[in-house]
């Protein structure tokens, strides 16, 4: 499948569920404590917290999300391995006060094997038990128990393929305070010989978690009580990016040898192929075991992926409204158009260069985010502008430098 393909039969998928397919919203979120919308569920949170009715009780789309700054940051991982990103967009489902769990584990189960054909005996499921004092104290039983049921339906031992996690990695919140609950997450070992089970949680690339589902059942409030909320709610979460990448890197499931990456999905192939034109070099899919000590070939591989990756999260903030800036959102913007240039340096990439890539991220994302393609222009001339200012930076800072380099030599 390729990347729009499978973007688009998760949505008609959950709409053959009854849900409504609603549209993006804002990378600049409504929430004061946030920097940028960071998940699916940031547009429902009124509705999770009963503030305003649900005009639906189901609901599906693919979000835009940024996570560099605050809580959730992954900007400083982004380009050494392959599956972190500032931007990426998250598909995912959404009942409100209306199916529970077992419908969305048992859907979720469906799409992935059914549907779209994953082996069940690749993937593993965790679910919520507190762990340490303060975690909340409830053991997701209901969770276990439905994945129990259908682990023994595929033939495969649910004592191996159920883990359990307590709130680092099974209590999903959006922030401090807010709605909040157990998740179950599913994760896919992607191994060779199928030595996944061990490896979840682990922080491998081997075995990576696609899908989370949250069941908001609590909101948080500032005094670190979870009130149960007046109804039960469903909030998912699946990484479109790591989904369509582990499909063409496996070349849909027959070929587990390769190492796994986001980055081997196409909607990365266009922003590749502008920066090898530009570059001269080509992106060879290296992995680096060491981010201290790369090989030439991971070093450009390192940068091709930071440039996709950045270009992406400055198109579509501006194209939002986000401009670069001196303080909160502007500045993380600023600093990631700035590590962009520098990484770009590193494949002597002429100054300019990461203005170009706007056109390849219009045309990758601009037929599912329109804006992109109504605020293109206006992109090309925030980017512009900023990158030009920033390279002005860099000369006069390289300039001094040689200067004094050249005063402590004589």
């Amino acid at each position: 499948m390729t990347s729009a393909e499978v973007r688009q039969s998760f949505l008609d998928f959950f709409q053959s569920k009854g849900h409504t397919i609603v549209p993006s919203s804002s990378l600049l979120p409504s929430s004061p404590n946030l920097l940028f919308t960071n998940a699916g569920m940031n547009q429902f949170v009124p509705y999770f917290l009963g503030e305003r009715p649900a005009p639906f009780n189901r609901a599906a789309d693919t979000q835009k999300c940024i996570r560099a700054g605050g809580k959730h940051n992954d900007l400083e991982d982004v380009g050494f391995d392959t599956y972190h990103h500032t931007f990426f967009e998250m598909l995912g489902n959404w009942s409100f006060g209306d199916y529970f769990k077992k419908e969305a584990l048992e859907w979720s189960w469906e799409l992935l094997t059914k549907v779209w054909g994953l082996p069940a005996d690749r993937l593993y499921a965790t679910v919520y038990k507190p762990v340490k004092q303060g975690d909340p104290s409830v053991f997701d039983e209901e969770a276990w128990k439905v994945w129990e049921k259908i682990f023994k339906a595929e033939g495969l031992d649910p004592q191996k393929h159920i883990k359990t996690g307590g709130k680092k990695d099974n209590f999903w919140m959006m922030g401090e305070t807010g709605p909040c609950g157990p998740c179950s997450e599913i994760h896919m070992d992607l191994t060779p010989d199928k030595t996944g089970g061990a490896l979840v949680n682990a922080g491998s690339p081997w075995c990576i978690e696609i899908w989370n589902d949250v069941f908001m059942q609590f909101n948080a409030t500032e005094d670190g009580q979870f009130v149960p909320l007046k109804k039960h709610n469903v909030d998912t979460g699946m990484g479109f990016e790591r989904v369509a990448g582990i499909m063409a890197t496996t070349e849909n499931f027959t070929n587990f040898t390769r190492p796994p990456s986001n980055y081997n999905a196409d909607v990365f192939a266009p922003i590749f192929a502008r920066i090898s034109e530009m570059s001269g070099k080509t992106y060879g899919r290296t992995m680096p075991a060491d981010r201290n000590k790369l090989s030439p070939q991971e070093k450009n591989d390192v940068a091709f992926r930071v440039l996709a990756d950045h270009a992406r999260t400055l198109s579509c903030a501006i194209a939002d409204g986000i401009l670069p800036g001196n303080e909160g959102r502007n500045y993380v913007l600023r600093r990631i158009l700035r590590r962009a240039v520098m990484f770009g340096r590193r494949l002597d990439l002429a100054p300019g260069f990461f203005t170009e890539l706007v056109t390849p991220v219009v045309q990758t994302l601009g037929p599912v985010f329109p804006e992109l393609k109504m605020q293109e222009e206006t992109v090309r001339k925030v980017v512009r502008s900023e990158e030009t200012s920033f390279d002005r930076t860099l000369d006069r800072g390289l300039q001094e430098f040689e200067r004094i380099a050249a005063k402590l030599e004589a």
